[in-house]
């Protein structure tokens, strides 16, 4: 398969190709700074996919930092004329990829407490809900050109030094690990090797298409995931950061932290997907296991 990849040097990105090019594709990354066998990407201009037999766009502002006017126009204008730029890149095509898999975010939910959510669950309120709708929107006129289209709602990315796990192990490592308001807030996480292989095994189930939830199928509060990290360094965590003071700081911004998602991958699960590491405490013992111990896969079906 010749794969095109919007977003490729990114922390997700980097993984998607890595994984396609163990598994044989052969992959064409779409960059704003392109090298030389790159093709270029903006939100100004329509990309030439021509010959891709598949497309997974993960281009996008990074969310994290303070939601200042500038900054919440780059998050949605990055997404929405990104997607809008790649589905017009894909009527332009000669030949048309068979399959678009474009990124979305579980954050379309916005704070539901301890409602269990799934892919048929009702849009939320929010910043974050209005990016993702708008994203999806997009991603999704390409059905009209005869593409088959699955949004991927990601959940928190786990990788080791890598993403959300970058910025908080080391607090944890010097016994500063922190529950993050009431604690009783879900995160719905998911393994950086099982959101990759999830990518690719949407590109081959030809009868998924729409919205998927890219999660691991246990969600867990915020206090349990502070517990279950700050075990996994073999440090402890009695630290809490009370609500009032990560609004105070930062603003509409911490909803990221402290919004509640509970959120199930229920179409994954229905389809025969299997998570390699399918809790948290599975993930975690991937990443920080001393000595390094091997890996055994734990099958949901």
């Amino acid at each position: 398969m010749l794969l095109g990849i919007t977003g490729a040097t990114g922390f997700v990105g980097h993984h998607v190709e890595q994984a396609a090019h163990e598994r044989g594709d052969t992959v064409i990354r779409f960059s704003r700074h392109p090298k030389k066998e790159d093709r270029f990407f903006s939100t100004s201009l329509i990309p030439d996919v021509n010959g891709c037999d598949a497309l997974v766009h993960l281009a996008g502002e990074p969310i994290v930092g303070l939601w200042t006017t500038s900054k919440r126009q780059k998050i949605l204008e990055s997404r929405r004329e990104g997607t809008r730029r790649l589905v017009e890149g894909i009527a332009n095509a000669a030949v048309k990829p068979r399959v678009l898999i474009s990124a979305s975010a579980v954050g379309y939910y916005g704070d539901r407490g301890d409602e269990v959510l799934e892919e048929a669950s009702s849009r939320g309120s929010g910043f974050l809900t209005d990016v993702t709708a708008a994203w999806e929107q997009e991603a999704l006129q390409a059905n009209h050109y005869g593409v088959r289209v699955a949004c991927l709602r990601f959940g928190l990315v786990l990788g080791k030094e890598e993403g959300l796990l970058k910025k908080m192990i080391p607090f944890f490592r010097c016994g500063l690990g922190t529950q993050l308001g009431s604690g009783k807030q879900w995160m719905s996480c998911i393994h950086i090797e099982d959101l990759a292989q999830l990518i690719l095994w949407c590109l081959q189930e030809e009868k998924l298409s729409g919205i998927i939830n890219a999660v691991m199928p246990a969600p867990i509060t915020n206090k349990a995931f502070t517990k279950a990290l700050a075990q996994a360094v073999d440090r402890s965590a009695f630290l809490t950061i009370p609500t009032w003071i990560l609004r105070f700081f930062l603003g509409d911004s911490s909803h990221l932290l402290l919004d509640s998602q509970r959120v199930i991958p229920k179409r994954a699960l229905e389809a025969g997907f299997q998570w390699k590491y399918p809790t948290i405490e599975g993930a975690l013992k991937d990443f920080y296991s001393t000595p390094p111990q091997e890996k055994t896969a734990s099958v949901i079906r």
